[in-house]
Order: C-alpha cells, then structure tokens, then sequence
C-alpha cells in the first residue's frame, strides 16, 4: 500500500509552527515498512483542501490528514471532506459521549457551537480511539482509508502509534521489512563521508546508505528493506560492520537515541572517572549538554560558569600574571581553567572552555571563532586552539562538541589530538 500525508494549517504555512508532526508519521510508517509517496502542507483553505484530497485519492491506498478537527471556526477539516466528497455530516454518539464524561470529570462546560462542531463528522467515519479526548477518526471512501488524526502533537502521536499503525498492518501484510541503523559521526565533511561510502562495497540493490547534516553531526543511515525479517537482519548486520570500521573513531553515537555526551558518560564510567568542566565563552551550554543525559550524576560532577577574568580567580585560581600576560582567551589561561577545576573538585578529568563566540570582541591576533579547549586526565593535560566557523550560537555548540569529543577520543583511543583540526 502506498500513502500520502496532508498536513492542514495556516500556522504551517506561515512559518508559525514547524511541522513535526509529518516527519514524525513519515519516520514512524517508514520503519513499519509503509511507503510514503508524497508529504504536502496547505491552509486552512475550503478550495485548496478539496484540490489535495480529490486528487491524492486517485493515486493513493490510503491518506494520513492532520490538523484541524478541533472546536474553532478556523478549524474547517471536517466540513471542507464533507464537501470535497459529498459526503454528510452527521452527529457521532461516541465524540459527544467522550466531551460529556471530560465536563463530568473536570467540571466545565464546552460552548454549544463548539460542541456541535466536535460532534459532526462525515458520515461512516470510525473514531479510532473510543476512550481518548480527541476525535481522531477513519474513513473509507472509494477503497481508500482516509485517517484524520488532530494536529497536537502529543494527540497524534498517541493515534498513530496505538491505532493507525495496527490498523495498516493489518490491511498490508505484504508489506516489506524495514531494518535501519544511525551512525553519528563528527570530524569529516560531508564531502569526505560521501567519498568513503561512495568506495564500500555494498549491495546497492539491498542497502541503502544515506548522510544528511545535523549539525554539529554528520548522520549515516543504512537502511535494508527485504521481504523477510531475518534476511534483512542479516544484510543490516554486515552493512553496519563495514561503515563501522570505515568510520570507527569519527562515530560519536548510534541510533536516534544515542548522543556524544551519553558515549562519553559510558567510557567514563568503564573507568572509575567522573568529569568537571569549567566554561567561559560557552556560558554552561557544556554542563547542560551533559546533564541532558539521564543519569549523568554517576559520572558528573559540576560545571564551573567563569565568565569575568574575576571568576577564573576567585573560582579556579587563575593567577592574575597570568591574565594580564597572555588574556583570558589563551593556552595559558585554559590550562590553569583546567588544572583548577580539578584540584577544587578533586574529580580525575576535566574541561576547560575559554574562547570569543562574537559576534564582537575578535582582534588580528584572536578573531570572533577563536578558542582555547583544554583537557586533563590524571597526569596528562592538553591544550589547542581552534578557529570556529559560524555564528555565535554555532561556535559554542561547535566549541562543545569539539571538547566532549575529544575526552571521548582520549580516553577510547589514547589520541592526544581531537578528531576536529585545531589550528595550532
């Protein structure tokens, strides 16, 4: 079976809202083997929605509609299908026997126009879920199922996971399996990872690799549809060790789920260590990537915010020689950041960040971009100077990843050097 999603609304259109809520269907039916032919976006526009419908209903099994089924009058869904197909309104008894039990429970009362809006769907539709406090629904027309989910997120992921996912199963067993594996790589361009899996011998007709830019990452995905679940297994299988072991110290992270920090956090706690940093230009954004990680505390410690050449004093110990010699943004300087952070935490490896994320404060000597990222584990301390590309928000996350990556390549590899090129 081949489908289509539509999304509807004008906050999509205009830019106000991103629609998630596609790319979260479209990954979710991929990965269930359900082809996807096409992903389009309009207003909330009587005319333009009936174009869409009329004509995705010629060259689709089945249709996946989001977005405004709920009470407001720029909320036309219902009555633009009810019009594009000829097909009735009429009161559903189970929406208005979900809205009665949600005005027992919570003790208000909907306006009677938006009740009546709620309750009128076209004729024949199935609510998907009886029991929930959204009227998602289906509908058959003409040997296509059309599924209507509301444009909340937490609603329609709620609808298609538990209702519109088995329902598809269930109308196409002859579906494809669909097997996929993330790498995430930092470290190599685009150009150069395209180089790399243009030369692996692969299958094409099997595998499927891709790489797209997530910046500050480079994701490759490998991706095997075959018409058995242990063929595909095994073709994913040896797929990933090859990309593995083409790419093995630029991987940074696998799967969705997985991230830099959360790699990190799993060799440190492999040795016994636990982390301290110390930031200037990156203002904590370091401690906070960290602590994105559930149970980080196992193998964290603290993020020490030293903004003011006073706080690298007061905090770290950062001789004032020191500063007024070389300046806060200087190999000197990140390393006695560094060597302070560890001696007040008494933790076996640290971070030290100190740098100009601009987009003012650059000079000839240090430009906007320039930082100075030092790491210290047990008797070893290093330090460089890196020269980021980009806009402030993009040096600090760059600043961030670099750091991390580079205790990870440490610790996992005993590389003195970080996998991004420092300039000195």
């Amino acid at each position: 079976m081949t489908g289509e999603i539509i999304a509807i609304g004008d906050e999509l259109i205009s830019g106000r809202v991103i629609n998630t809520t596609s790319s979260f269907i479209a990954s979710r039916l991929f990965s269930a083997g359900h082809l996807i032919q096409k992903i389009t976006v309009i207003g909330d526009d009587p005319d333009i929605i009936k174009d869409v419908l009329v004509r995705a209903l010629e060259v689709n099994q089945f249709l996946i509609i989001t977005g405004g089924l709920g009470p407001t009058t720029d909320d036309i869904t219902n009555e633009s299908v009810s019009r594009a197909l000829g097909i009735p309104l009429e009161k559903n008894s189970l929406v208005e026997k979900q809205i009665k039990e949600m005005e027992a429970r919570f003790g208000e009362h909907a306006p009677e126009q938006f009740r009546k809006k709620l309750t009128m769907l076209p004729k024949g539709a199935k609510v998907l879920n009886p029991n929930g406090h959204a009227a998602g629904y289906e509908l058959l027309y003409k040997g296509v199922h059309l599924f209507f989910l509301p444009g909340v997120p937490e609603q329609l992921r709620e609808h298609l996971v538990e209702r519109v996912l088995p329902r598809l199963n269930d109308l196409d067993k002859k579906r494809p399996f669909v097997v996929q594996k993330v790498f995430k790589l930092f470290g190599l361009s685009e150009t150069e990872i395209n180089m790399r899996l243009d030369q692996m011998t692969l299958s094409k007709a099997q595998v499927k690799l891709g790489y797209y830019p997530v910046f500050p990452e480079v994701h490759v995905s490998i991706t095997v549809v075959e018409g058995s679940e242990e063929k595909a297994l095994k073709i994913l299988k040896e797929a990933s060790r090859k990309v593995k072991s083409e790419f093995d110290e630029f991987i940074v992270a696998e799967e969705d789920e997985g991230s830099l920090a959360a790699t990190l956090g799993e060799l440190l706690k492999e040795k016994g260590m636990v982390l301290v940093a110390a930031e200037s230009c990156t203002g904590g954004l370091l401690g906070a990537t960290v602590t994105s990680v559930p149970g980080s505390s196992e193998w964290f410690d603290r993020s020490m915010v030293t903004y003011s050449n006073q706080a690298k004093m007061d905090l770290l110990g950062v001789s004032p020689t020191t500063l007024h010699a070389h300046g806060a943004v200087s190999q000197q300087t990140a390393l006695e950041m560094v060597k302070g952070a560890r001696e007040r935490s008494g933790c076996q490896c640290a971070v030290a960040i100190t740098g100009i994320a601009g987009p003012g404060g650059g000079t000839a000597d240090k430009p906007v971009g320039t930082v100075f990222i030092s790491i210290s584990v047990e008797d070893t301390h290093l330090c460089h100077r890196f020269l980021f590309p980009g806009n402030r928000a993009e040096i600090r996350r760059l600043t961030v990843e670099t750091a991390l990556d580079w205790l990870r390549r440490y610790i996992r590899y005993d590389s003195l050097l970080p996998g991004y090129k420092p300039i000195d």
